[in-house]
């Protein structure tokens, strides 16, 4: 990502790397869409734990990309068999048409501006094969007196309706539909479903799984 990408890291090599993700993942229905034998890629997979979900299922030939030592590095300690590689800025460090697979869970909320979700988009579209999935979990706008008021404090600030910040610095985004349609729109969009999710700070929130097919 840009000039703003260290800024993102930060606070996922501080206080960030503490949190316990808590965004679902609809593994059923990502096993009615992927073979066990299909080589997958989780992009920003934090410490492992979705990867390490796919092993139990049966899944085999799975890789990881995090931008966050902190975070790789509790990965490994917590699983030694993860395949946990760096992510520098958008840039994927693999050929074209790689993988069966690529998940995105909770990883664009991480990344507040248009220009740095629309690269990382590009990558996953290049890395993947023809036909090859895209499953994206992420969150929405809500409507809740708490999440209006943080809007509008941090809107002038950054310049885009629905991102704020943490304490500690981190900073994150609740998406319109709008927006999400038209950043995966490189995609055959093969299910979408609104849900609701508890976030890492224990909230509830609006959001979405997304499976698109390239």
């Amino acid at each position: 990502m840009s000039s703003g990408r260290c800024d993102y890291v930060k606070y996922w090599e501080e206080k960030g790397a503490q949190k316990n993700f808590s965004t679902p993942f609809q593994i059923d229905i990502f096993k009615e869409k992927v073979a066990c034998n299909a080589d997958i890629l989780d992009v920003g997979c934090g410490y492992g734990r979705i990867m390490s979900s796919l092993h139990e299922a049966g899944y085999e030939n799975i890789k990881g990309v995090e931008p966050s030592a902190r975070l790789r590095s509790r990965g490994m300690d917590l699983d030694s068999s993860l395949d946990i590689r760096p992510l520098d800025g958008c840039t994927i460090p693999f050929q074209d048409n790689s993988f069966d697979a690529v998940l995105l869970v909770a990883v664009l909320t991480c990344i507040p501006k248009n220009k740095d979700q629309s690269c990382l988009i590009k990558e996953i579209h290049r890395i993947l094969k023809s036909g090859g999935i895209l499953y994206v979990n992420d969150f929405l706008l809500n409507t809740d007196q708490r999440n209006l008021d943080r809007y509008k404090l941090f809107q002038p600030k950054h310049d885009i309706y629905g991102i704020f910040e943490l304490d500690g610095g981190g900073v994150l985004r609740h998406f319109s539909e709008e927006h999400i349609n038209k950043l995966l729109s490189p995609f055959t969009s093969v299910e979408y479903k609104k849900v609701t999710y508890t976030t890492m700070n224990g909230n509830k929130s609006n959001g979405f799984y997304y499976i698109g097919s390239r």
